[in-house]
C-alpha cells in the first residue's frame, strides 16, 4: 500500500550527501541526538525536541526563501553511535513520509557520515533537498568543535 500521499505512479527521488567530520561517531551522533546540541549546530526557527529514542516525535521549523518550514519527524532506529534513522515530512515531501538516514563511520580519527533521504517526491521541491543536507551537514562540520 502507498505511503500517504503518494499513488502508485508517483515518482520517487533518492538523495546520499557524504560528509567527513572532524570529530568521534560519538560526539558527531550526540550533536544529531541530544536536543541541546542539535538546537546549537542546526539553530532552527522553533523546535519540539526530544532525546533520540524509537518512535519519539520530534519538530522543527528552518527559515528559507523567506518564509518559515515546519518539519515534522518520528524516529525509528537509533543505534548510538553508528546510525539515525527517522521519518520525515514537509510542505517540500507533498505530504509524503520520506525516511532519513543518518550513517556515521570511524575513519581516521575523523567520521565519515553520510546522509541518505528516500522517498522524496521527484520533483524540483524534492530534489532541492540535496543542497539543504549539504547545507546542514556543512554547518555541522563547521561547529562540531564548538559544541564539545
Amino acid at each position: 500500500m502507498p505511503t500517504a500521499g503518494t499513488s502508485p505512479t508517483t515518482p520517487l527521488l533518492r538523495i546520499t550527501v557524504p560528509r567527513r567530520i572532524d570529530a568521534s561517531p560519538e560526539e558527531v551522533f550526540d550533536a544529531w541526538a541530544d536536543p541541546d546540541l542539535f538546537r546549537r549546530w542546526l539553530e532552527p526557527h522553533r523546535a519540539i525536541l526530544c532525546k533520540a529514542a524509537v518512535d519519539e516525535l520530534w519538530y522543527w521549523e528552518a527559515e528559507h526563501a523567506g518564509r518559515l518550514w515546519a518539519h515534522y519527524c518520528r524516529y525509528l532506529r537509533v543505534e548510538r553511535p553508528r546510525l539515525l534513522e527517522f521519518a520525515w515530512m514537509s510542505e517540500a515531501t507533498r505530504g509524503l513520509e520520506s525516511r532519513v538516514t543518518v550513517e556515521m563511520t570511524p575513519s581516521r580519527g575523523a567520521t565519515d557520515l553520510v546522509l541518505t533521504h528516500n522517498g522524496l517526491p521527484d520533483d524540483e521541491m524534492g530534489r532541492g533537498h540535496e543542497e539543504g543536507w549539504k547545507h546542514f551537514t556543512g554547518i555541522l562540520a563547521e561547529k562540531i568543535k564548538g559544541l564539545r
